[in-house]
């Protein structure tokens, strides 16, 4: 067997490191071999630390061969990986532009609509690749992806059905029949088929990922989680900060509102506002905290999940526990110390287990005010306790804590701040 042909059995059985091997073996032999650049991409594409030497890989193929439609197809799949959504979605009309009746190329352009959450465009360019190629099974996957996210629950169910016939043995099949299941209310059906991915695939992210989400699901308030998430993903970003920000001006009018009629109502609409929105923070991560009192489910953790988990989960339970002690207890040092870390929870959940190195450094930084804010404002109120007023540094540390914490988030939609640099 030659060596080419050896690195393509080994990349065909996801021994990828091994495939890569062999194919620079081949070209430090033919250094001008398009085709071998072509696999060893696919092959890097996989390899989550590699993805930017995927680039730079199909680049030389295509200097190679520019006229190759396959090859402007991966380099798209690859920019889309490296969230180039546009730069990706140019790459694929290239490969559509070479070929038009390619069913590969028609599919990364659907892939390429879907990296900036286009949903329609990434369904129509779907179906057309799988009116070329019916056996298209990216093509397949992606429209079950894309008619979920559109909220088209019968023709979703219906195609998972039908991939789910076509290849039971397909990890990512039913990956995807698994966030359906968790889109439409089967928290247990959702597990079943991550189960049986991970089954199928003991590494794939994908699927370790949605079985933690499905065992957050067995609580009620994250299924509400789930639901507004679930309904923000229909729209892109703009229209995702355009939702936001009406929301929150329908909630500025109903509160001038509620102060005509009741400073009452107006002040119990204004505290069930802050739950729904710290909530919408801070779901995840007690979500997390419940896995890990599970024994069992908290196998499935890695270490940034577990930490936020504490910090969030952890931390709302312990400042309810303070904040209810102070109160009935009358000691307020305790109550400003349960404050504090409620308070805390919201940047904490930011910070902890974010990709993003300009948002682990901004909400890190917030986070620990937080937490410095607290150990003063209690060890101050301790030394004075009991006093007639609050210490100004209790006013002036407080206040900034709390605006720290609301400014949060608002940062927290930014992508940027959220999403981090893909290697």
């Amino acid at each position: 067997m030659s060596e080419l042909a050896h690195g393509l059995l080994l990349q065909e059985q996801g021994r990828l490191e091994e495939a890569e091997t062999c194919f620079y073996g081949v070209l430090t032999r033919e250094p001008e071999n398009d085709f071998v650049y072509g696999r060893l991409a696919l092959c890097q594409l996989s390899m989550p630390e590699k993805k930017k030497t995927a680039r730079e890989t199909i680049e030389k193929a295509i200097q190679l061969r520019a006229d190759e439609p396959f090859y402007h197809g991966v380099r798209s799949l690859i920019l889309s990986e490296l969230r180039l959504g546009k730069e990706a979605l140019e790459a694929a009309e290239r490969a559509v532009a070479l070929n038009p009746e390619d069913g590969f190329s028609l599919a990364t352009k659907a892939n390429a609509y879907c990296a900036i959450d286009r949903w329609a465009e990434g369904e129509e360019w779907s179906r057309k690749a799988l009116a070329v190629d019916s056996g298209n099974t990216m093509a397949a996957n992606l429209l079950t992806h894309t008619l979920r996210l559109q909220g088209k629950f019968s023709e979703n169910a219906a195609a998972v059905e039908q991939l789910l016939a076509e290849d039971p043995e397909d990890s990512f099949v039913h990956v995807n029949a698994g966030w359906s299941a968790l889109q439409s209310g089967q928290q247990e059906k959702a597990e079943e088929h991550f189960r049986e991915a991970l089954r199928l695939d003991p590494d794939s992210d994908m699927a370790r990922e949605g079985l933690l989400e499905s065992f957050r699901a067995r609580s009620r308030f994250y299924r509400w989680y789930l639901s507004y998430t679930f309904f923000m993903q229909r729209f892109t970003g703009g229209k995702q900060w355009a939702i936001i920000i009406g929301i929150y001006l329908l909630y500025r009018f109903a509160v001038k509102a509620l102060e005509s009629v009741s400073p009452i109502f107006a002040g119990a609409f204004v505290i069930l506002w802050l739950a729904l929105v710290m909530w919408v923070w801070l779901a995840p991560g007690v979500g997390n905290f419940l896995i890990f009192l599970d024994k069992n489910a908290r196998l499935a953790l890695k270490n940034g999940e577990r930490m936020q988990g504490i910090a969030v989960g952890g931390g709302l339970a312990l400042g309810l526990l303070a904040l209810a002690g102070g109160f009935f207890g009358g000691y307020e040092p305790a109550f400003f110390a349960g404050i504090g870390l409620v308070v805390s929870t919201v940047p904490a959940s930011l910070a902890v287990d974010n990709e993003s190195k300009a948002g682990r450094l901004v909400f890190g930084s917030i986070t620990s005010f937080v937490y410095l804010s607290t150990i003063v404002v209690t060890v101050v109120e301790a030394v004075q306790y009991p006093a007639e007023q609050w210490h100004r540094i209790t006013m002036g540390m407080g206040s900034l804590a709390l605006l720290a914490a609301i400014l949060c988030t608002w940062l927290g939609n930014i992508r940027a701040l959220r999403q981090g640099a893909v290697s």
